[in-house]
């Protein structure tokens, strides 16, 4: 029973469950996610199989819920939690205006959209999981709200994780814990990008808000816009009174700190004028306080300096994060936070579940005996937010030139304005498939699991396109060509392809445009040559198995270089019309509420009239939607810039390319957010 749209309910795509009598199960974990609106429900599960079994259940974005239920063969138990689900809508509230959060892209539209759709997503893992019913209620209880960075927010992937997603393993049923945190974000993003806004219009009185922020204000310092005692003083005065107004309690946590020993084995404190500040700042507003920062080093202390990265991150072997956590570390903290809100007497102490709020810092969990199942998703990326990574992620651009004979190119910038060609402009991946063997068109996306998949036009009258992965962009698999049009008698071509990965429906869409002699008569003639383009696609979970290749979309008139592009949480189809007689070759946008269509009307076109244009991508940076393009007969690319998508402003004079009035210019390329990391390893490559 997979996930149905027309349903609402059922198991996301790669579940491999076993109907076992009277119950399910899987060797791996699995996901089931069922359509509701936005708030707080009770989920009771059914527990137990013929065998032994021990099952873990996270909600959304990796929330633990119950860790480690244990059931005897034959034995069913029954446990309930609370979890809360969200979208970025704000609705009108007292003193807050409609609109939406302003979510990361990306970071929350992708790798996080789960946190944010509209359905409760529940992960089942453990040994031999044994599920026999599913029950969820709507109810209206407390909220438990966090607003944080990187180490309170919900995690995507593993090995990283958070206190604020270990937290409602620690509370009774009749509670749900909403955390609004996110990485690289401090109380004064929260206000800009409408954290709080959310968080007041959907809170009841007498609930309570958790806020933890610091690792990030503290680079106001660097840059000269803030410093602990002053604007962030004023910033937490600003969560605490608005808080107050819609009858919240608010409650000030201090920031951990980060992993650094001196030689005597004491932490070396590096953000103690920020939780002094917030300390004072509890005291002067008479707000509960909850000093982490103390609980943290007592904590890193007792595991000294060598055994305390069992609690950080460790993305790659021997490179730990001495910042982000693991489940470990982040269990630990949870349960310091817990005893911290214990401590301050409030009543949503009383939620705590029994045996937990009494937790010593200096005494933890043993590391060798600690066991939570972990997620599937993996991630080498670092959350945004730490000491080394105040500039998280930079651009990338792939692309080809002459014609594609020698390979991938790349690009990079830090502000998606200037860009430099890496490698000293050498080609990271010469072509060896298609007949004309030719790597033109390079598009790249970057999966769940952090591999870097490519497609490219392997020549110009093939029935094929090239395929290759990567996991750094230097060292890339064998080739591949994938015969997408060869079942098509009378293609011509397949050029442009492009490759997303789909997060709705868990695979990557393949999509590309192809003219089929003889089809579409209606528009034969209007193009180059005997050229009458169609746009045509194929899916993969794998890239071993694909769907039979389909006609993706068919607008009436000759088309190519279709691309998605996301901008303000909502998704846009981009395509170029091709047609020579009469001449438009320009870019016009549609609406794409599913990658899958049906797509909205087009737009009028955005691009100058008369200026052919071809190959656009697009990226959201900053508040601005930044569409590339070539501008091919003119030889020289360019870029158009728009905050609505209704109103656009050629910025190609603000733009530097690389090359430009050489025939080393750039060509039809592909633009994506790249983490430091990558780009750093790529501006050393020889």
């Amino acid at each position: 029973m997979m996930y149905d749209a027309q349903r609402g309910y059922g198991f996301e795509a790669g579940a491999e469950v076993h109907d076992a009598a009277s119950y399910l199960t899987s060797e791996k974990p699995f996901f089931f996610s069922a359509d509701l609106p936005e708030g707080n429900y009770n989920v009771t599960v059914t527990l137990g199989g013929t065998q032994a079994a021990s099952t873990t259940v996270k909600a959304e974005l990796r929330r633990l819920m119950l860790e480690g239920v244990k059931t005897a063969p034959g034995a069913v138990t029954t446990r309930t939690f609370t979890v809360n689900i969200r979208t970025p809508r704000i609705p009108t509230a007292a003193g807050v205006a409609a609109g939406a959060v302003q979510l990361k892209v990306p970071r929350e539209t992708v790798q996080e959209a789960w946190a944010w759709d509209r359905r409760l997503t529940l992960e089942f893992n453990g040994e031999h999981p044994a599920i026999r019913a599913i029950d969820i209620a709507p109810v209206k209880t407390p909220t438990l709200f966090l607003l944080g960075d990187s180490t309170v927010c919900d995690q995507p992937g593993e090995p990283y994780s958070s206190w604020g997603q270990m937290l409602p393993r620690f509370l009774k049923p009749g509670i749900a814990v909403a955390n609004h945190g996110e990485s690289g974000e401090t109380y004064r993003d929260s206000l800009a990008r409408r954290r709080l806004d959310k968080i007041l219009s959907a809170m009841r009185p007498g609930d309570t808000v958790l806020m933890q922020f610091g690792h990030n204000d503290q680079k106001q310092i660097k840059e000269g816009k803030g410093g602990p005692f002053t604007t962030y003083k004023d910033e937490i005065r600003a969560h605490v009174e608005a808080i107050r107004v819609h009858g919240g309690v608010p409650v000030i946590v201090s920031s951990m700190e980060r992993r650094r020993f001196d030689d005597n084995g004491k932490v070396v404190p590096t953000l103690t004028d920020y939780a002094n500040a917030a300390r004072q700042s509890a005291q002067e507003l008479r707000v509960a306080f909850i000093d982490l920062n103390a609980m943290s080093k007592s904590f890193y202390e007792a595991l000294g300096p060598d055994k305390s990265a069992a609690a950080f991150a460790e993305p790659l072997p021997g490179k730990i994060d001495n910042t982000h956590h693991n489940s470990y570390g982040s269990y630990q903290l949870a349960q310091a936070v817990l005893t911290g809100l214990r401590q301050t007497g409030l009543p949503v102490a009383a939620y705590i579940a029994d045996g937990y709020g009494n937790f010593d810092p200096a005494h933890p969990d043993q590391v060798a005996t600690f066991h939570i199942p972990p997620s599937p998703n993996f991630t080498h990326q670092r959350p945004l937010g730490d000491e080394q990574n105040a500039a998280a992620q930079g651009y990338l651009f792939t692309y080809f030139i002459g014609n594609g004979e020698d390979g991938l190119h790349l690009a990079a910038s830090d502000d998606g304005y200037r860009w430099e060609k890496l490698g000293q402009g050498r080609s990271f991946l010469k072509p060896e498939v298609g007949t004309a063997k030719l790597m033109r068109d390079p598009c790249i996306v970057r999966g769940p699991d952090g591999v870097y998949h490519m497609v490219w036009t392997t020549g110009w009258k093939e029935n094929n396109i090239g395929y290759a992965s990567s996991t750094d962009l230097i060292h890339w698999s064998a080739q591949r060509a994938l015969p997408v049009m060869a079942h098509e008698a009378g293609t011509l071509n397949a050029w442009a392809p492009e490759i997303i990965y789909d997060e709705q429906h868990s695979e990557y869409l393949i999509f590309w445009a192809s003219t089929v002699t003889g089809k579409f008569a209606q528009t034969d003639g209007s193009s180059e040559d005997k050229y009458n383009h169609r746009m045509y696609a194929t899916t993969t979970r794998d890239f071993v198995a694909f769907t039979p290749t389909r006609l993706f979309y068919d607008p009436g008139f000759s088309v190519i270089d279709a691309t998605f592009l996301r901008s303000n949480g909502k998704q846009y189809l981009l395509v170029k019309d091709e047609t020579r007689n009469p001449p438009r070759k320009y870019l016009q946008i549609a609406e794409a509420p599913d990658v899958r269509g049906p797509f909205g009307k087009l737009s009028q076109p955005i691009s100058a009239p008369g200026v052919w244009v071809e190959g656009p991508t697009a990226i959201q940076i900053g508040d601005n939607t930044i569409i590339y393009f070539d501008a091919y007969k003119d030889k020289h690319y360019g870029a158009l810039r728009s905050r609505d998508m209704l109103h656009w402003e050629d910025v190609s004079k603000q733009m530097y390319f690389p090359d430009e009035g050489t025939p080393q210019r750039i060509r039809h390329g592909t633009v994506i957010a790249a983490p430091k990391e990558l780009l750093d390893s790529l501006r050393k490559a020889n």
